[in-house]
C-alpha cells in the first residue's frame, strides 16, 4: 500500500503548514554554511525547502509521492517560487552535480523500512556529496518495551478553506518487528455530513538505536559522525526521543 496519497498529502499540508521554528533554524544554519548545492530528499510539500529557496539558497528537492510533489509545486507557485523537484526514491538517488548538504528532517528517513534499501540509500547519499559535504538525518529513537498492539481508533480533523473537513483516524498494530511501528490510517473528506472521498494508508516507521545507525553510516562511507539532540548543539543522551546524525564526508 502506498503512502502520502492525495488526501493524506492535503491533510499533512493543512496540519503542518510550517516547520517548527527550532527545527527550521537548526537546518537553516547548516544550509547557509553549505559549501555547495543543497538537496532535501523526502521533501514532501516543501515546508523546509521553500523557505530556504526563498532566501536565495541553491536547493532542490525530491520525493516519491506524486501528491506531495504536486502540493509542493502549488505552494511554490503561490509564493512566486520555481523549485527544481525530482520524483525518485532515496535508494535510486542521482544528481547531476556533487552536493554540499543533504538533509532529511522530521524523521522521514524512518519511512524506509527494508534493510537493503536503508543501506543503499545511505550509500547513495555518501556518493552524491562533495568532499567535506554534510549529511543531516533525523530519526526516532528505539525505545525498548512491550510491543504496541491493536487498540481503539484515534483521530483528529482539519478544515479546508472551503469549509469541508478532512478527518484522519488511525489504528496502531504490532508490526512484528520491535523497531517498526505500524499504523492503519484512514482519511475522509466530509462536506455537510456527506462522505465525498476516503483513503487508507498502511503507515510504517522504523526507529533506531544510536549505535545501529552509526554502524550503517560508517558502512556507507561516513567517518565523521556526531549524534546530536534534536535541534541542539549538544550530544544526544537517554532523555532524547530522537537523534540528529550530523555526518561529514572526508
Amino acid at each position: 500500500m502506498q503512502t502520502y496519497l492525495k488526501l493524506c498529502s492535503e491533510f499533512y499540508d493543512l496540519d503542518k503548514p510550517e516547520p517548527p521554528p527550532d527545527a527550521f533554524e537548526f537546518y537553516e544554519r547548516y544550509a547557509r554554511a553549505a559549501a555547495g548545492p543543497i538537496l532535501e530528499p523526502m521533501c514532501g510539500s516543501g515546508r523546509y525547502l521553500l523557505p530556504l529557496l526563498a532566501q536565495g539558497l541553491d536547493i532542490q528537492g525530491s520525493d516519491t509521492s506524486t501528491s506531495m510533489l504536486h502540493a509542493c509545486r502549488a505552494r511554490a507557485s503561490a509564493q512566486g517560487l520555481r523549485p527544481t523537484l525530482h520524483q525518485q526514491p532515496l535508494h535510486e538517488l542521482e544528481v547531476p552535480r556533487k552536493l554540499g548538504l543533504v538533509f532529511i528532517p522530521s524523521g522521514s528517513f524512518g519511512l524506509i523500512i527494508e534493510q537493503g534499501l536503508v543501506e543503499e540509500s545511505l550509500r547513495r547519499v555518501w556518493e552524491t556529496l562533495m568532499p567535506g559535504g554534510t549529511f543531516l538525518v533525523e530519526v526516532e529513537r528505539l525505545v525498548h518495551g512491550a510491543p504496541e498492539m491493536s487498540g481503539t481508533w484515534g483521530g483528529r480533523w482539519v478544515e479546508r478553506p472551503d469549509g469541508t473537513k478532512l478527518v484522519m483516524s488511525w489504528l496502531a498494530q504490532f508490526s512484528g518487528a520491535p523497531n517498526v511501528s505500524r499504523t492503519l490510517q484512514r482519511y475522509e473528506l466530509i462536506q455537510e455530513g456527506r462522505l465525498l472521498e476516503v483513503e487508507y494508508e498502511d503507515f510504517q516507521v522504523r526507529s533506531y538505536e544510536a549505535n545501529e545507525l552509526r554502524r550503517l553510516l560508517e558502512q556507507a562511507g561516513f567517518q565523521q559522525i556526531d549524534v546530536l539532540a534534536p535541534y541542539e548543539a549538544r550530544a544526544a543522551d537517554d532523555s532524547d526521543e530522537a537523534f540528529v546524525f550530523a555526518c561529514r564526508k572526508s
